[in-house]
This record gives structure tokens, C-alpha cells and sequence, in this order.
């Protein structure tokens, strides 16, 4: 199965701590939708094994995400970003998007995961990196940035 998100290194922000942690995301992000796939399209099976599965996918997507948010807003704030309180609202946004949609599939037993919620969340991984990570690198590249957190 072809990753449902392709890196691609125009992404890299020049920020080595965040670069890497956006390719976890982005696997983590590959993994989940291999995985939902695989679950959909299985007759057979230990349904309840690959629920387990699939639910430990969401769990540590949502902690990456939640934890790479925390280490990128530390490191806005430690560099006095200006745009640092509506970029820590998107991230708020999408952390409840996650909460609410991984913990309704689980709780309603369908690990189902509607292709517009994977589409969407593809769109807002890529859009966030290159578009408004990006203007934070770029902040951090004009010298404006003592020494971000280590």
C-alpha cells in the first residue's frame, strides 16, 4: 500500500528537532491508515485484536501530536514569536479534533475511520508544516531567535 502521505524534504523547516518530529507525525499518520484500511477491508480476523491495534495507533498519535505541540510552542514562546498564540490555537483545534474523533470511534466499537477525516487531517498536516511551521522557521532564520529550546 502506497504511504497515504508522501514526506517530502520541501517540508524540512531547518529545524532538526522539528523536522524529525513531523516525519514521526507523518508516519504515525501512514501507520493509522494502514491500518484502518487493513481493518475495513478484513473479512476474517481477530477483529478485537486489530481494534487494540488500531486503538494504540490513535493513542500514541494523539500523545506524538500533543507532545510535538508542547516542544514547538516552548519554542515559540522561548523566541518571543509574535505569531505564537494563533499558531498554539490551531494546534489546541486540531487536538480536540483528534480527541473527539478517535474517542468516538472507539467508544461507539467501530474503528472505521471516515477517508474525509483522513483527508482532512492529511490536508491540515501538510498545510500546518509548510505553511504556518514554516513561517515560525523563517522567523527563527532571520536572527530574531536567541537559542529555541534544545
Amino acid at each position: 500500500m502506497e504511504p497515504f502521505i508522501n514526506w517530502r524534504d520541501e517540508w524540512l523547516l531547518g529545524i532538526d528537532a522539528l523536522d524529525n518530529q513531523h516525519k514521526v507525525l507523518s508516519d504515525g499518520i501512514n501507520k493509522l491508515v494502514q491500518a484502518c484500511h487493513h481493518y475495513s477491508e478484513s473479512e476474517s480476523g481477530d477483529k478485537e485484536q486489530q481494534r487494540t491495534v488500531l486503538s494504540e495507533l490513535m493513542d500514541g498519535l494523539y500523545k506524538n501530536t500533543r507532545d510535538h505541540f508542547r516542544f514547538e510552542e516552548a519554542m515559540m514562546k522561548k523566541a518571543a514569536y509574535p505569531g505564537y498564540a494563533s499558531h498554539a490555537y490551531e494546534h489546541a483545534m486540531l487536538l480536540a479534533e483528534l480527541k473527539s474523533t478517535f474517542s468516538g470511534r472507539l467508544e461507539s466499537g467501530s474503528c472505521y475511520m471516515d477517508p474525509e477525516i483522513l483527508k482532512a487531517l492529511k490536508s491540515w498536516f501538510i498545510g500546518h508544516v509548510s505553511h504556518s511551521d514554516r513561517e515560525f522557521a523563517n522567523y527563527a532564520a532571520s536572527g530574531k531567535i536567541v537559542r529555541a529550546v534544545d
